[in-house]
């Protein structure tokens, strides 16, 4: 599932048809809408077709387990369209873990995936944590994470259980990344106990 995610998120990128990637990568579109919605498994000659027409390579990481910030997003995207806000709050801090517990260059190899854009202030706090991890060690952080500006004025907090509840974070305790975007999430909450 997770290649055809990420082929579907590079097509989505590139701004480009379905029908015209199928045409370069030399399978059908309806092939194509299958291997990308996790109907069909392409074997390893398609996906580099597909892969090349869209203008990606897919390099072997070994992640031990750890999710990319894309896939997480894609997992907080389902869980808050499916009003699952704790799941949607513990996927966010899985993450934040995830990063911080792997060398710098799994790190950027974790983040550099752009996620899919959806309505959500999710977004500005995955590339927040992306841009805070990655600085932590003094690696470079993608550009989809540095142009996702946030609502800097308009202050964001996540639900973290079944009730929304008022923002309660001490704006000093939290990082800089997070809040020129506009959410408030302080540092003892990015990493589980």
């Amino acid at each position: 599932m997770g290649i055809s995610d990420s082929l579907r998120r590079a097509r989505r990128h590139s701004g480009e048809s379905l029908r015209s990637i199928a045409a370069r990568a030399g399978v059908g579109a309806g092939n194509l809408s299958a291997i990308e919605n996790g109907h069909r498994d392409p074997t390893t000659s398609t996906v580099d077709r597909i892969a090349f027409a869209v203008g990606i390579e897919f390099i072997p990481v070994a992640t031990r387990g750890r999710t990319s910030a894309a896939r997480a997003a894609d997992q907080i995207a389902g869980a808050e369209e499916r009003g699952e806000h704790p799941l949607a709050y513990r996927r966010f801090i899985q993450l934040a873990d995830d990063l911080a517990s792997v060398d710098p260059v799994t790190r950027v190899l974790l983040a550099a995936e752009a996620p899919t854009d959806y309505a959500s202030r999710w977004l500005d706090a995955i590339a927040a944590v992306v841009e805070l991890r990655l600085r932590e060690v003094s690696a470079p952080v993608p550009s989809w994470a540095l142009e996702r500006a946030g609502a800097p004025d308009s202050r964001w907090e996540p639900q973290r259980g079944a009730r929304p509840l008022p923002v309660s974070a001490d704006p000093a305790e939290v990082p800089p990344e997070f809040l020129r975007r506009g959410v408030v999430i302080e540092c003892g909450e990015l990493a589980s106990v």
